[in-house]
């Protein structure tokens, strides 16, 4: 997904009143286009004696976890599905019966509440109606009187997915990254999408799970205090997302407003194989940036887009550079074979004045194998968005207090 208009979710509040035992478990996670067109000629990677550009021709792959939803029986989930990993919101909603205006999703059948045991609906009154993200209580006449009218939602991002539909309550299966068995979570707050649009039809998921902080979001049902996860670099690898004990917090630290749901932290300063970035405008820097992965393109300001770019112009100054669609910036990957761009173009953000954190090659630039351009993944955007292109090939930990609200960033091979 690109850069998303979030739900606001009311107070955080990480209390968990269904599941007595603490959970701890980890699950996989992969790259949605790897089932899609997998094999095409266009997917071949670009290898040089210095570079490889080992990222998928199309920017836009998301994150996705395979989860279990609904129940048949006493112990076995009703429908297999797969949904995005988004951290930048809170609110997890997948398409459902009966669909009025529902998207192609692949193989993946659409989700029929009539058909799970387990399913309860949400009405206005409830609790769970009155805390859900905004634009949420169109179908709700009077929150304050009994009624029976169901709990309607509507959400939009900024690429212009959307859902509306009904809320309800499920339980959801996480599978188990040994493969052995699934993690059950009962009344997991979510949407039921009857009306639905995603703009990339190819790269279409059944739905998305919001792991952003606050009271009601599936965080909140899991009950854990902090979650980790390592996405993979390879088209077809596999990471792993894990929760409560199981999640690996090591690595560089950096704190997080505790006041937002979100994972945001002030971006000071950007640096060029070392040196600092001149921006050209004071009031650019500081400047807020959200941790989202379900987008993969990073979003920067315009004013941060150019003062970037200027400097690897200038590094860059005896090839010849072309801005492609929404890339302000790519060159002929023939013309790149022999240059390391990790020596004379790495880019270090500076978040809170005091945490560095290096990106590389693999991050920053993606190839277009069909018109040989390898372009700088950074577009520009109304707000900073630090994407899943630069998380990959990291694992990032999240520790969830509201006093000790922070994400640690340790570079290591994620593929399984």
């Amino acid at each position: 997904m690109s850069q998303t208009l979030k739900p606001y979710i009311s107070s955080p509040n990480l209390s968990n009143p269904y599941n007595k035992e603490p959970i701890s478990f980890s699950t996989r996670v992969y790259n949605r286009p790897r089932y899609i067109n997998q094999h095409s000629s266009n997917t071949s990677a670009f290898y040089s004696s210095k570079l490889h550009l080992d990222v998928h021709p199309n920017p836009g792959r998301g994150i996705m976890m395979v989860v279990g939803i609904g129940r048949n029986s006493t112990s076995s989930p009703m429908l297999m599905t797969e949904l995005i990993v988004d951290t930048a919101s809170g609110f997890t909603w997948l398409q459902g019966f009966p669909c009025d205006s529902c998207y192609k999703q692949g193989d993946f059948p659409y989700y029929n509440s009539s058909a799970s045991k387990s399913f309860d609906p949400v009405y206005c009154t409830n609790e769970i109606c009155q805390i859900a993200p905004y634009e949420v209580h169109a179908g709700c006449s009077d929150l304050s009187q009994p009624s029976y009218e169901p709990c309607s939602y509507n959400v939009q991002y900024y690429d212009r997915t959307n859902s509306t539909g009904v809320i309800g309550t499920e339980t959801f299966y996480f599978l188990d990254a040994s493969l052995q068995g699934s993690v059950p979570v009962e009344f997991v707050p979510f949407g039921v999408g009857t009306s639905n649009y995603f703009p990339r039809q190819i790269l279409s998921s059944p739905g998305v799970a919001g792991f952003a902080r606050g009271y009601g979001t599936l965080l909140n049902k899991l009950g854990v205090k902090k979650f980790s996860h390592c996405f993979p670099r390879d088209e077809d690898g596999t990471g792993t997302m894990s929760f409560g004990e199981e999640a690996i917090i090591k690595g560089v630290k950096l704190a997080l407003d505790g006041e937002s749901e979100r994972y945001e932290a002030l971006l000071t300063n950007l640096y060029m194989s070392g040196e600092r970035v001149v921006v050209e405008y004071d009031y650019v820097l500081p400047a807020n940036m959200v941790f989202d992965t379900g987008t993969s393109w990073t979003h920067l300001t315009p004013e941060l887009v150019d003062a970037i770019v200027g400097v690897i112009k200038n590094v860059l100054r005896k090839y010849q550079p072309r801005k492609w669609g929404d890339s302000e910036l790519c060159y002929n990957m023939t013309d790149l074979s022999y240059v390391s761009l990790d020596e004379v173009a790495k880019v270090t953000f500076e978040f809170n004045y005091a945490t560095r954190i290096d990106l590389f090659s693999f991050n920053l630039w993606l190839r277009f194998n069909d018109i040989n351009l390898i372009c700088l993944g950074f577009v520009k955007g109304e707000e900073n968005v630090f994407g899943n292109n630069l998380m990959r090939e990291m694992n990032i930990g999240c520790t969830l207090e509201k006093d000790d609200f922070a994400m640690y960033f340790n570079r290591q091979h994620c593929l399984k």
